[in-house]
């Protein structure tokens, strides 16, 4: 090397050095966000998008390119598009990260996700955008979806479910049964009202002696 030519300064082999640094962190980076199977964007006040990562975008069937400074508006419904700017808008106004539970609608069906909203502070500390990360959690809703059903079919059942209990007062001749507003009815009806019981009628074999002898 020519001793001759200027040699860079130890400061602005330090700042080089930095900057190379700071590149290959951000390649690293933009690795990992978009192998990412989780869906990552980060969101300006107004709804536009400023980076989303692949599984973000595939959602919709597009690349990031395609989705990445368009507006919320551009990829959801009017009223799904409000509801999420509203978790937004107030990620931006209390500086507070939100987490809540959202229903995407792709095109292989509704996916859920729980999504964490963190505001990102800008050199003037103020929320200058949003970044959003989303669980897929469609698993776990179903499975709860599930549980709640069983749960509603057990109480139904429940309900309709009516058992006999304690002492119940019966007429030693003819046998009905005084009900607890003090009438007295037959005991097929008072069984058939108080349970989900039905009956058959025939004649037992003393009953037949008794009362039908000619029959053999």
């Amino acid at each position: 090397m020519d001793s001759n030519l200027p040699q860079p300064s130890g400061n602005k082999k330090r700042a080089a050095d930095e900057l190379g640094l700071r590149w290959r962190r951000m390649d690293v980076l933009e690795v990992v966000l978009d192998e990412s199977t989780d869906p990552i964007f980060n969101i300006l006040e107004d709804g536009t998008y400023r980076y989303v990562n692949r599984a973000f975008s595939g959602a919709f069937g597009r690349e990031p390119e395609e989705v990445i400074g368009r507006r919320i508006w551009d990829l959801f419904s009017p009223e799904e598009a409000e509801k999420r700017m509203k978790v937004i808008q107030a990620a931006f106004a209390t500086r507070q990260a939100v987490v809540f539970d959202v229903r995407v609608p792709t095109q292989a069906g509704d996916t859920f996700y729980i999504t964490s909203v963190k505001p990102i502070l800008g050199p003037d500390d103020k929320v200058s955008s949003v970044t959003c990360i989303s669980k897929n959690i469609t698993e776990r809703k179903q499975v709860e979806e599930e549980r709640e059903k069983l749960i509603h079919q057990l109480q139904s059942a429940l309900q309709e479910l009516r058992t006999l209990s304690g002492l119940l007062p019966i007429c030693a001749h003819c046998k009905k049964i005084r009900d607890d507003n003090g009438y007295w009815t037959q005991i097929e009806q008072y069984i058939r009202s108080h349970s989900r019981a039905e009956f058959t009628h025939g004649v037992c074999p003393d009953c037949s002696r008794d009362f039908f002898p000619e029959v053999p």
